[in-house]
């Protein structure tokens, strides 16, 4: 199934006032219209997230119940565990309360399961271990534990506390646990917070959750400065787990990142100076989420993540930078093993796919179980449907593990919580999850059949083949300089609910492009737009895009600055583009090449322009006699044709101006034509209203008998209203069985009426002939919507049979 990209504005409600607060900034004002920052205040605190305040940590119910009893365990020297997870959220909330609790006079210790043997959460051998080797009567949970009902339980027998600080949906019955953070557990936060607060709250992270428990205790140690060693931490966490980067999630992280820039963590100051990057001032969420984070992960899916906690938390440099070196090799190594299985699975997909297809659910008994999650990330981008890629247990044969993500308007979350009865295992969120289950119970094929049944029900009104990319505005070069870069960075940091600004800008000109990159895998593009010259435009990860030289094309971009060699200069970042006769789909296995311009508008000149100067021999499909008459006059070729009948010879390319009338007509044309280019065009398409249709050809009646002599051409009137020749004969017999005409057929293509008489509507759709008639039209319509609405791969399977 082809995806579609429609590009779409947000609405923006821009007043003076407004305007007025933002500083008569368009450009700034519509920004944070689009973000709903639309009050003086919420403006202050949005540009200011480093200025913000947290919210109480005695905003949680059991905060205190927290408190005290690890006040109660550091007084008796107590052993404490922080039991954590292994992907990056897990490790950094592990990290933060280790060096809280360290820095508080703990005697702590923490535990992070392996994700090949254990997957997430608590599991009864840990905690085993944990009760019998580090006889620990406290256990606290980070990034996990609120599923774990029966190992809290379990735990409870043994006498040892268990404290749950968690972020991931509840179930229904809540662990039994000492006391619970968790902001989504029912009855978890105090009653009467304001709506704001509870939403903030409510998106923290892992990382978000720990570091709130970590504030009230040095808090109560009276060691608030120490708040700057984990801030640092805590925003890698916050931005890896790609929560909402708004209310406080917004400051954690903008304030993190400002200690980062400032050299307050050792380890992290290493990781960015082993990533290239001498100057810190650059540093953004961006460069955590593409480059900290993976390597923090890369530990955690391909062996245990000792790695990357000992980076965070140790103060030897040598201890360090060995767990540095081996984060970066693990990397690496994440990268190709994730490329393999990535094309495997793609593969597999490819070669049982059908195009109404409404997910992925794969099986490998070979992939790795740390990197299926991210696979399936790069399989949502490229398909637009939930992915579920599932693997053998190693631990126990009979057990698949699954990782799955989602894509936006699809709770993956709710349509697993339909199938828990049968989960060994089961957490995760909305956009993310993983589950087990047992293949001597259920078989994976029908589980599979279970699960897409399930995934049907949750997604009838979902269209998978097209994709919304919302743009913040329409802009024009004037509007972007160095100052407009500056407005943008006072949006960072960016990441979910927060993304960098997009932008479209129309009508840019092509001057030349160049590849650019090690691979020659970039694109550069020098384009221009009225007096402007030279925009420099970057599509990365992609190494042609047919765009002919001098032609019009549209991006859809983020404005960056880019600094080398001392000089300053403004770079495009194209995130999507729409360019006059660009070749977007790889047609394998298919001679002929089409080209989609049916969404394109207001782009007659620039197709007279290709065409007077293509070198290919062309003809063009067009009904319309006005729309012939329109262009006629300004292009160098009369290969106009209205039918297949029209075409005497081969041409290397075929333009649909218009919508032919049928599945046959348009196959029957292109394959008289051979031509091995197709543009499909939308000119003024739109489908037949029978009634309407009437009351045209009634008026063309009337002129023919005042000023044609009655005269009749078929093959005209079949053009001028778009139907078969067919249609028309229908249509004037029944205009004649109500006594409106008095027809004589001249010949095959032409008939003669004697006389018009006006006849009402009604007298016409009572005869039996309007029935038929009706059909036939219903007939166009349809082809006339399947060709304005198909993808291109529903169109190739009607064209190829």
């Amino acid at each position: 199934m082809s995806i579609r990209k429609i590009w779409k504005t947000k609405e923006q409600n821009i007043d003076n006032e407004f305007l007025a607060l933002c500083g008569n900034n368009r450009v700034l004002a519509v920004l944070l219209s689009n973000r709903g920052i639309n009050t003086e205040k919420k403006i202050h605190d949005f540009l200011n997230p480093t200025k913000g305040h947290f919210s109480s940590a005695d905003n949680f119910i059991d905060m205190p119940k927290c408190i005290s009893r690890i006040k109660t365990a550091i007084d008796n020297k107590e052993n404490i565990t922080i039991y954590g997870d292994f992907d990056a959220d897990g490790i950094t909330s592990t990290a933060i309360l280790y060096k809280t609790l360290k820095e508080v006079g703990a005697n702590v210790n923490f535990y992070l399961p392996d994700r090949d043997t254990e997957s997430h959460g608590l599991n009864t051998k840990a905690l085993i271990q944990i009760i019998s080797k580090k006889k620990s009567k406290l256990i606290i949970t980070v990034d996990c534990g609120i599923s774990n009902v029966t190992e809290v339980n379990f735990a409870k027998g043994f006498k040892t506390d268990i404290i749950i600080t968690d972020h991931h949906e509840p179930p229904e019955i809540l662990p039994e646990a000492f006391a619970i953070l968790n902001p989504k557990a029912e009855n978890s936060l105090v009653s009467d917070l304001p709506i704001e607060e509870l939403e903030s709250l409510n998106y923290l992270s892992g990382a978000g959750v720990a570091f709130k428990l970590a504030c009230k205790l040095l808090e109560i140690y009276n060691k608030k400065d120490f708040v700057h060693e984990i801030l640092p931490i805590a925003a890698i966490g916050t931005i890896g787990d790609v929560v909402e980067l708004i209310g406080e999630n917004r400051s954690i992280a903008a304030m993190g990142i400002e200690l980062i820039k400032r050299g307050k963590h050792k380890g992290i100051q290493k990781i960015i100076k082993s990533m290239g990057i001498e100057n810190t001032d650059n540093i953004t969420s961006e460069t955590i989420a593409f480059g900290i984070v993976p390597r923090l992960n890369a530990a955690g899916r391909l062996e245990s993540a000792s790695s990357a906690i000992t980076t965070l938390i140790s103060n030897n440099d040598i201890e360090i930078d060995e767990s540095i070196e081996k984060l970066n090799k693990l990397n690496l190594q994440r990268q190709d093993l994730c490329d393999e299985t990535y094309e495997q699975a793609k593969s597999m997909y490819e070669k049982e796919k059908s195009y109404n297809k409404k997910s992925i659910i794969l099986y490998n008994e070979n992939w790795h179980i740390g990197i299926i999650g991210i696979v399936c990330s790069k399989l949502v981008e490229t398909y637009n449907v939930p992915a579920f890629l599932m693997t053998k247990d190693n631990n126990n044969p009979n057990i698949i593990r699954c990782s799955c993500r989602s894509i936006q308007g699809i709770n993956i979350h709710n349509i697993l919580s339909q199938h828990k009865d049968i989960f060994e295992g089961f957490g995760g969120h909305k956009m993310a999850a993983g589950f087990s289950f047992d293949n001597t119970k259920i078989k994976f094929q029908d589980f599979k059949n279970l699960l897409n049944k399930t995934i049907d029900e949750f997604t009838q009104d979902i269209d998978f083949s097209k994709i919304t990319l919302e743009a913040d505005m329409i802009i024009d070069p004037q509007e972007i300089n160095l100052n407009t870069i500056d407005i943008i960075n006072k949006l960072q940091p960016f990441g979910s609910a927060n993304p960098p600004p997009l932008f479209i800008m129309n009508d840019l000109t092509l001057n030349h492009s160049m590849q650019m990159g090690t691979n020659g895998n970039h694109i550069k593009l020098f384009a221009s737009k009225n007096d402007t010259n030279n925009i420099e435009c970057i599509k990365w990860n992609c190494n042609n895009l047919n765009l002919a030289q001098n032609s019009k094309f549209n991006i859809l971009f983020c404005p960056r600055k880019n600094e080398f060699n001392g000089n300053t200069t403004i770079q495009y970042i194209i995130n999507d583009l729409q360019g006059e006769f660009i070749n977007n789909e790889d047609h394998e296995n298919f001679e002929i090449k089409i080209l989609d311009h049916r969404n394109k508008k207001n782009i007659l000149n620039q197709v007279i322009n290709f065409i007077n100067s293509t070198k290919k021999t062309t003809t063009v499909f067009i009904k319309s006699p006005k729309l012939q008459k329109e262009i006629e006059n300004n292009i160098n070729t009369k290969n106009f044709i209205t039918n297949e009948f029209d075409l005497t010879e081969e041409k290397e390319q075929l333009m649909f101006f218009e919508c032919p009338i049928s599945t046959e007509q348009f196959i029957n044309i292109i394959y008289k034509a051979k031509a091995k280019i197709i543009h499909l065009m939308n000119f003024n398409i739109h489908e037949i209203n029978t009634n309407a249709f009437l009351t045209t050809l009634s008026g063309m009646l009337k002129y023919a008998v005042s000023n044609l002599q009655g005269r009749l051409e078929l093959k005209r009137l079949s053009n001028a209203l778009n139907v078969n020749e067919e249609i028309i004969e229908t249509a004037l017999n029944l205009f004649e069985e109500a006594e409106s005409i008095d027809l004589h057929e001249v010949n095959e293509n032409e008939y003669k009426i004697t006389f018009f008489k006006p006849t009402e509507l009604s007298k016409l759709t009572e005869n039996e002939l309007y029935t038929d008639l009706n059909e036939k039209i219903l007939e166009i319509n349809k082809f006339i919507n399947f060709y304005l609405n198909a993808d291109i791969n529903e169109i190739k399977k009607i064209i190829s049979g």
